[in-house]
């Protein structure tokens, strides 16, 4: 076998994982965004929150969890499901909205994100990844994971306030770490371009 044809093997065989990873991408978008067109769809009155207490092995203390029609639905933080509005009343329907519309967010954000790490490895599969390319992909990256630390915590605030005029919130030391990966992102989009300028150099030399 020619190293032509080994080469085309194994850019075929990258293409083929690469699409299986963009189609799960695609199927959990499609997901997140078909239980948000679900929970739309339900009856106000079918959701209700429950304070229980449990005693097991697994799970010990006091829990407020969704029902939707009777059914678990999951555990909820009562921050979020509790806010009153000026009449005093709550709407778990919306809550759960604002919670799907919050996932959904989060989902897009870290989708795009994927795609690009796919198509920054589909194109370095044959050639450097030093490229100006892959350099503006990068930084994209690093653009879109500072969004992801403020951007689905944004949607929430702002529906909550076009419901209840009232949002609950508290520190997460969550949103901190992705700061601190969207800083790393963008000094590795500053090593891409050194890279570059270096390869650069390099060639203009040769």
């Amino acid at each position: 076998m020619t190293g032509n044809n080994i080469g085309e093997k194994k850019r075929r065989k990258w293409l083929n994982v690469s699409n299986a990873f963009v189609f799960m991408l695609a199927m959990i978008v499609f997901f997140t965004l078909e239980s948000l067109i679900a929970d739309a769809m339900t009856p106000a009155d079918a959701f209700e929150v429950r304070f229980e207490n449990e005693s097991t092995v697994e799970n010990a203390g006091t829990f407020y969890r969704l029902y939707v029609d009777g059914q678990y639905y999951g555990d909820v933080d009562h921050n979020r499901y509790g806010i009153l509005d000026d009449e005093g009343n709550t709407d778990y329907k919306f809550c759960t909205v604002i919670e799907d519309v919050s996932k959904l967010t989060y989902t897009l954000l870290l989708s795009v994100m994927l795609l690009i790490v796919i198509l920054i490895a589909r194109d370095s599969a044959d050639s450097t990844p030093f490229t100006k390319k892959n350099i503006d992909r990068v930084k994209m990256i690093s653009v879109l994971q500072l969004l992801l630390a403020v951007l689905p915590g944004t949607v929430r605030m702002l529906m909550s306030f076009f419901r209840f005029n009232y949002y609950s919130s508290s520190f997460d030391i969550t949103s901190w770490y992705m700061f601190v990966i969207a800083a790393v992102i963008a000094l590795i989009a500053f090593i891409f371009q050194k890279g570059l300028d270096l390869q650069e150099d390099v060639d203009s030399i040769a």
